[in-house]
């Protein structure tokens, strides 16, 4: 028995029972079910009842022939996909060519062989059950096909969606970049405004302080005067430099550069500043310090110069421990990167998580977060700016006993590696300054000994007076053997830190 009998059943119609007896017998054999019926109203009765797989039709019957009930067949939505094959005496052309043309799917002549019509009923039904799964898939894949654009439809309604959002979060960004860039205009105005009614105050504290007319309670209020102002200048200065942070102005601007030259000319400024506070300043340099560098020489003094100043105002009493190491990147495979490290450590100074989150994030104040804002301003907070800006970043803990340590490290290029390294052992008295002296470092001796007097005064009264353009044509008339004087001098003009010239020139004066 073939899967094909099994699955399937056969309607006979003819008018004659012997007929009906020879087939309905000879496929029931061959394992097919069988139904017969002797004229077409019990056909479509029976049809209508269960639909049967195949249909062997005579044409010859009383009432109603083969071609008629065909062509009802086929008009019926119900009836008309079932398989129709003819089985007829007549073997004219014509009658074969109708049975076709009415609906008919085979023909078979009368008298005819078994083994033919099993042959043709199992193409037929093989056909039919191709045709069925064609239909079964097809109606799958229209179904899948629909689902798809449904979620096509979906898709695109969520990507119109989030087309709206993202242009209402653009919209919304420019707004705040707008507004903060309005904000950041007006406060870098505002800075640049304040600077010169402070410079002037500066200069006029400078001029009472060398009157040997005041008493000694006089002198001592202008001294009040001018430390507040320098104060107020540094804030300023500070806030400028943040300002363009924020508003994506500030950039790095990459040179090669002397590394040694520039930490003694700041170590230079600082000490004297320390020294007069009583304080002890140790500097300790690690012997792989190279030379020279690519970095952006002007950040790095900016950072130097602030940590090295908060140092002194934070430490009342006891030592100043500054060094200076190298580190390696981890996330570089070549040698010639690595992270520069500033270190200070400052005794008697502990700081609450509450402060030292003050320093560097700005957080909302306290009484104790006042008295610092007022010791330091932004100072740390530009300090840690800078250097997460050169791919470093600045911590801030206290040590193990009545010390405070900040760490400083960003990113630089080593040049040359294998240069010497100038080195201060712990406990050593050396002095860095004095090394380097006859290398045209930014120093007061150097000042005086290059530059006349009266340059020194226009010098003054320009940095007092905040013009950056007069400076820096003062500034041409330095010989080209003290270049790191001249282009100290000329950093601190382009970021309107006449204060620290200022300084300088007040104490050449005196």
């Amino acid at each position: 028995m073939s899967p094909i009998a099994s699955e399937n059943t056969i309607l006979i119609i003819d008018d004659s029972p012997d007929n009906l007896r020879v087939l309905s017998k000879t496929l029931s054999i061959h394992g097919y079910t069988v139904r017969c019926v002797t004229n077409a109203a019990m056909a479509f009765v029976s049809i209508q009842s269960v639909p049967p797989s195949l249909i062997l039709l005579d044409i010859r019957m009383p009432e109603m022939n083969g071609y008629e009930v065909c062509q009802q067949l086929k008009q019926n939505p119900t009836m008309q996909d079932i398989p129709v094959i003819f089985l007829s005496a007549l073997d004219d052309v014509k009658d074969i060519v109708k049975a076709f043309q009415v609906g008919g799917v085979d023909y078979i002549i009368k008298p005819f062989q078994t083994e033919e019509v099993l042959a043709r009923i199992h193409n037929q039904l093989t056909i039919q059950k191709l045709k069925q799964q064609l239909s079964s898939q097809n109606q799958a894949l229209l179904q899948e096909i629909d689902e798809r654009k449904k979620t096509e439809q979906a898709l695109c309604q969520e990507i119109q969606r989030r087309i709206l959002i993202e242009a209402s979060l653009q919209d919304a960004k420019n707004v705040a970049e707008a507004a903060s860039y309005v904000k950041s205009e007006f406060l870098a105005q505002m800075s640049h405004e304040l600077r010169t009614p402070l410079n002037i105050i500066l200069g006029y504290t400078a001029l009472l302080k060398g009157d040997e007319i005041l008493s000694a309670e006089h002198c001592e209020y202008v001294t009040t005067i001018e430390d507040s102002a320098y104060r107020l200048l540094k804030l300023l200065n500070n806030t400028l430099s943040i300002t363009h942070s924020k508003s994506t102005q500030l950039s790095l601007t990459l040179r090669e550069f002397d590394l040694h030259l520039l930490l003694n000319s700041a170590i230079a400024l600082w000490q004297p500043k320390a020294l007069q506070k009583g304080i002890q300043v140790e500097c300790q340099w690690v012997a792989d310090i190279p030379q020279y560098i690519q970095a952006d020489e002007s950040k790095i003094r900016q950072i130097l110069m602030n940590l090295l100043s908060n140092a002194t105002h934070i430490t009342e009493k006891g030592f100043i421990l500054f060094k200076v190491g190298i580190e390696a990147q981890p996330s570089m495979t070549t040698n010639d990167s690595a992270y520069l490290v500033f270190e200070l450590q400052c005794s008697g100074v502990k700081l609450t998580s509450d402060e030292t989150e003050f320093l560097f994030f700005f957080s909302p104040e306290t009484e104790a977060n006042q008295k610092l804002f007022q010791e330091l301003g932004l100072s740390f907070l530009m300090i840690r700016q800078l250097a997460q800006l050169m791919g470093g970043d600045a911590i801030f803990n206290n040590g193990s006993g009545q010390e405070s340590v900040m760490k400083v490290y960003f990113s630089v290029k080593i040049l040359d590696s294998s240069s010497s390294i100038v080195q201060f052992p712990a406990g050593s008295s050396h002095n860095p300054v004095l090394s380097v002296l006859d290398e045209g470092i930014l120093t007061l001796d150097a000042l005086q000994v290059v530059m006349s007097d009266d340059w020194l005064v226009q010098l003054h009264q320009a940095a007092v007076k905040g013009f950056d353009q007069k400076i820096l044509n003062l500034l041409q008339k330095i010989p080209a053997t003290h270049a790191s004087l001249s282009k100290t001098l000329e950093l601190w003009t382009r970021n309107f830190q006449f204060d620290q010239i200022v300084e300088i020139t007040e104490r050449l004066m005196q």
